[in-house]
């Protein structure tokens, strides 16, 4: 075993006797800005600054967190604002051309959560490929020629400042990223000893977790240490062991990610699924939908990009301008400018493209769920209403209009929404005329005691979601 007091900790590090040729090589100055203390709920930690200059802001700034599409694995890169970057996790494979096409060229902050393969598997080729300041694990070693891989990689590049998961917090631009407590070494197996951290900015909050089961996720909830949260990276790939009901209570997360591919573990699990949906969590899938990139405002609402879009959005710097994205927020959901139509949220017109939500339009929507009488006799009694408040008109051919459980209706070819103009969809049977739709369920579709209505357009991306 090798110690080494590393920058920004209360107490010494202690490594592995893997580790000692890397921390040898660190540099003990101090981290830029760093100071130690105390944070608000009373956890020793430390307070270090990633950049030193931060680079010019746009007007309206947001941290975007994207879920890579990278198979049955994790890896999730969050962009400040000021543009510096974290990986979290790096996959199973070469991620490099995938950060490349996200216009990531050097990592401020590479975390590793856990040291299995489809979480560090890519993690020496970028080290390997760009500059990396600052490198984070859990502090336990592992036997496998991935690992020992990643531990290559790391002893040739000395500069790599090495730290371990302990309590601390940690500036990201104008963004923050608490570690939270880990469960001591040799108490539990791989998974329940995930680096775990809490990333916040202003008003948006989110939790990534790696694969923690059950124990750690009862050890956070214990600690008092699980905020309520906008954003969720599901534990361990929505597995049945990667969730708790104390927890998910504790955390009511808005919207869950599950970073999934092929597998054999039938993840995500269904019960998993049904937990996220009782706690009214909007779900996304990174086998359904591709790449998924959060971006978070600082007044705590939220925009999705999906898909190939993620990587023109990446480029572009994660700003409003030219983004097409959803935004849930409670009660009202526009497409427009902030504050458009009353309501306190945005999210900004498409980039353009068949299908795509036009530049300028403004579109709100709105559910009426409670039915007069019996709504399972009575589903014309609930419908939605879908209003354009913009000046042109919006083609919707091809949209699709989903509840929570996946109950969709589909816009037919030629649909179009006139300026000023607003469409009802009903959720029973019926002859649709252009301004009235019918999605031709015999039953009730929207949940009386909440629920989340999402217009997708033709390419499967979000265009504005509202809950209840």
């Amino acid at each position: 075993m090798c110690s080494s007091n590393v920058p920004g900790t209360r107490s010494a590090v202690t490594a592995t006797a893997a580790m000692c040729a890397v921390l040898a090589g660190l540099a003990m100055a101090a981290l830029p800005q760093a100071a130690r203390g105390w944070d608000g709920a009373g956890r020793a930690g430390s307070r270090a600054a990633l950049a030193n200059t931060p680079l010019p802001s746009p007007a309206d700034t947001t941290l975007a967190i994207t879920f890579l599409d990278v198979g049955q694995g994790d890896a999730v890169l969050i962009r400040a604002p000021e543009g510096q970057t974290a990986l979290v996790d790096a996959g199973r494979g070469d991620i490099v051309p995938l950060l490349r096409e996200m216009g990531v060229d050097g990592i401020d902050l590479l975390v590793a959560t856990h040291p299995h393969a489809d979480h560090i598997g890519g993690m020496a080729d970028v080290i390997g490929s760009m500059p990396v300041r600052f490198y984070m694990d859990n502090g336990q070693p592992h036997t496998t020629a991935t690992y020992r891989r990643l531990l290559a990689a790391l002893e040739a590049r000395p500069e790599i400042t090495y730290l371990e998961a302990v309590p601390r917090t940690i500036s990201l631009g104008s963004a923050e990223i608490e570690v939270l407590p880990l469960l001591p070494q040799a108490t539990t197996d791989t998974n329940n000893r995930s680096v775990t951290l809490v990333v916040r900015f202003g008003s948006f909050t989110a939790l990534l977790s790696g694969d923690s089961e059950v124990r750690q996720l009862t050890h956070l909830v214990g600690q008092g240490v699980v905020p309520a949260l906008t954003l969720l990276k599901a534990p361990h790939h929505g597995s049945d062991n990667g969730f708790t009901w104390p927890f998910l209570k504790a955390a009511r997360p808005e919207v869950v990610v599950i970073s999934v591919g092929r597998n054999g573990y039938g993840h995500p699990r269904p019960a998993a699924l049904r937990a996220y949906a009782e706690v009214g969590a909007t779900v996304l899938r990174t086998d359904v939908a591709g790449h998924v990139a959060i971006l978070g405002f600082a007044g705590g609402d939220f925009g999705v990009v999906r898909g190939e879009q993620v990587a023109l959005v990446m480029r572009a710097g994660g700003e409003r301008s030219g983004i097409e994205s959803a935004v849930v927020a409670e009660g009202d959901a526009v497409v427009g400018a902030r504050g458009a139509a009353g309501a306190g949220v945005a999210a900004a017109a498409a980039a353009g493209g068949a299908g795509a939500a036009g530049g300028g339009a403004d579109l709100r929507l709105s559910v009426y769920a409670d039915a007069p009488g019996n709504d399972n006799r009575n589903p014309n009694g609930e419908y939605v209403v879908i209003q354009n408040l913009g000046a042109a008109a919006q083609a919707i051919g091809g949209w699709r209009l989903c509840d929570l459980a996946n109950h969709c209706f589909s816009f037919p070819a030629g649909a179009v929404l006139a300026p000023g103009a607003t469409i009802t969809l009903y959720s029973g049977p019926g002859r649709s005329d252009g301004s009235r739709y019918h999605m031709g369920y015999r039953r009730a579709v929207w949940n009386n005691n909440g629920d989340t209505a999402t217009l997708y357009d033709a390419r499967g991306a979000v265009v504005v979601a509202y809950r209840y």
